[in-house]
């Protein structure tokens, strides 16, 4: 009645027994009795469901040494004096390259090891600096691109020599362990609020005395939004998406030659990195808020303030939907007080209680845009169209979306202070 392998596990001597037959018969004992067969039967149901591993066969291409030459003058017909395998003397002269075998030439393995080996001078030290000026603004080393005798030198150089030092050895090439190690520390948790003492000594904050104000990527604007109205699509890879765009914008691109056609159901609301970038015709809410395009590689974005930001995150289709998913949260979520509900979407926006002052702004909004919308139907009825809130007059519900809208549109939602 047993399978062969698992007859041979017990036939074998439980102190020579494998860890795979150990397994082997605890899952025969845990699928006959009562109080775990139907633990069992869930977690198999639930391995049949799990994502398949992102792992996939490609094919590696080897090829021999070849020799290579100087051209002269750059003329590929002109090949001068033959060069050999190496790096540049600055970096090489205390962190050779060298070959895995003896005797060996030199291969591109050779040189990707070689690049991340504990004791290199300068991988670390780069991922380091990009990360840091990721969490806080700007690099240890501000010129994220360059790190030559052209760049800025560090402005903390012991403070980047410590991160670049732990993170190969301690902290094993792991981006997630660096980034919590920076975000504990007292300097990342500091407040941005600004120091009048310190407006002559550092005024760009070079000594990090206190946090820097940082909005998010362009990418990421429209996922705050549709995270708080419980829209945005957790799924991971796939295909690019189409979400709504603009009317005439796609038309813009080289002869009118593409189209573009908003994607319906989950895809509607997948993450801003998924978005199809078309190089002729962006998408104007990502170049709005400073997405480079797609011509030239750039580790370091600009960041700018314009009216323009605030049109589209008060006027798109896609921040009002976000506002109107987001009404139905607040209303549902809480109770019938109204200063309960401004209280609990402020708090879902800005992660932090609402002043008086503020909170008696979105009192004020919220009246005003009763009495507009009970008396112009039609308009409530459009602002309601999508994610109306079940049994609710459409009047009020519109009022909640019009404030709601508002509070989706606050600087303070996409800066981190």
């Amino acid at each position: 009645a047993l399978s062969k392998e698992l007859a041979q596990a017990l036939r074998t001597d439980s102190t020579k027994r494998t860890e795979a037959q150990r397994e082997q018969i605890a899952d025969h004992v845990a699928s006959l009795e009562p109080t775990t067969k139907k633990l069992a039967d869930q977690l198999a149901k639930l391995r049949k469901k799990a994502p398949q591993s992102p792992t996939m066969t490609v094919r590696v291409i080897a090829s021999a040494n070849r020799t290579t030459r100087l051209l002269h003058r750059g003329d590929f017909l002109q090949p001068a004096d033959e060069v050999a395998t190496g790096v540049l003397v600055v970096v090489g002269s205390k962190h050779p390259l060298t070959a895995r075998g003896r005797g060996k030439k030199m291969d591109r393995l050779d040189l990707a090891r070689w690049l991340v080996a504990t004791d290199h001078p300068l991988t670390s030290r780069v991922v380091v600096n990009q990360v840091w000026a990721h969490l806080f603004g700007q690099g240890i080393v501000r010129t994220l691109n360059d790190f030559g005798v052209r760049g800025e030198l560090p402005s903390h150089p012991k403070l980047l020599d410590w991160l670049a030092y732990r993170f190969p050895r301690d902290l094993k090439w792991s981006r997630k362990a660096l980034i919590k190690t920076i975000v504990t520390s007292a300097t990342y948790r500091q407040s941005s609020r600004h120091r009048p003492e310190l407006r002559t000594i550092d005024p760009t904050n070079l000594l990090l005395a206190r946090q820097n104000r940082v909005r998010v990527e362009a990418e990421i604007v429209r996922d705050l939004a549709l995270s708080i109205g419980g829209l945005l699509s957790n799924t991971v890879g796939g295909a690019s998406v189409f979400p709504p765009l603009p009317a005439g914008v796609a038309e813009l691109s080289y002869a009118n030659s593409f189209k573009w056609s908003t994607s319906k159901g989950e895809d509607r609301y997948r993450r801003g990195m998924y978005t199809f970038f078309k190089r002729t015709s962006p998408h104007p809410t990502l170049i709005s808020f400073d997405c480079p395009d797609s011509n030239t590689t750039r580790l370091q974005r600009a960041n700018s303030n314009t009216p323009l930001q605030a049109l589209i995150t008060l006027n798109n289709d896609v921040f009002i939907e976000a506002a109107q998913a987001m009404t139905r949260r607040v209303l549902a979520e809480e109770g019938d007080d109204d200063d309960q509900r401004l209280t609990f979407a402020l708090r879902l926006c800005i992660a932090r209680h609402p002043s008086d002052g503020e909170l008696n702004g979105f009192r004020n909004l919220l009246a005003i845009a009763r009495k507009y919308y009970q008396t112009h139907p039609e308009d409530a009825k459009k602002l309601t169209a999508q994610h109306a809130v079940p049994g609710m007059p459409a009047a009020e519900n519109a009022a909640w979306v019009a404030t709601l809208r508002m509070v989706v549109n606050l600087d303070e939602f996409i800066v981190r202070g």
